[in-house]
């Protein structure tokens, strides 16, 4: 598919699926090594990866989050009034620097120096099947407007 008609919106949902896909990955190796001793659990935030992608700016492939210039909600004066909004930053980040870092595990090692707790895992699998579900049901309804668009 030619780069320009893959929009910011998609590079962002693209990068959550390898996101998601490193996590589901960073789960399997925990469940895998429940019995080995002095394995320590591994776990992933690509999260923080696509926050600094979405207040990137609009050139480059990453989305930008700016405040209202024009409209209702400059009229209203709508401003970030927090840490946690959305800001107008220039960062650009992708998934792909998401890394595997070992989990805190304050409390919850095992004698043997293992720290996966497989209930906790199989609760991040859960959900992150969950997320990957839902990004992927997105990617397919906006290549559905693009089919469409291009059927017309």
């Amino acid at each position: 598919m030619s780069d320009w008609l893959i929009d910011p919106t998609q590079r962002i949902l693209a990068s959550a699926l390898d996101g998601l896909t490193l996590r589901e990955q960073a789960v399997a190796a925990n469940l895998s090594n429940v019995d080995t001793p002095g394995y320590q659990a591994e776990s992933t935030d690509f999260e923080s990866e696509l926050q600094a992608q979405l207040a990137g700016p609009l050139t480059g492939g990453t989305l930008a989050l700016n405040p209202p210039s024009l409209g209702q909600s400059a009229a209203l004066g709508i401003a970030r009034t927090g840490d946690a909004h959305f800001a107008g930053a220039t960062a650009a980040v992708t998934a792909q620097g998401a890394s595997l870092d070992s989990r805190s595990t304050a409390g919850s090692q095992r004698l043997d120096g293992n720290t996966v707790n497989v209930d906790e895992e199989m609760t991040a699998l859960a959900e992150t099947q969950l997320k990957y579900a839902s990004v992927s049901r997105m990617i397919t309804g906006k290549l559905g407007m693009l089919k469409d668009v291009v059927a017309r």
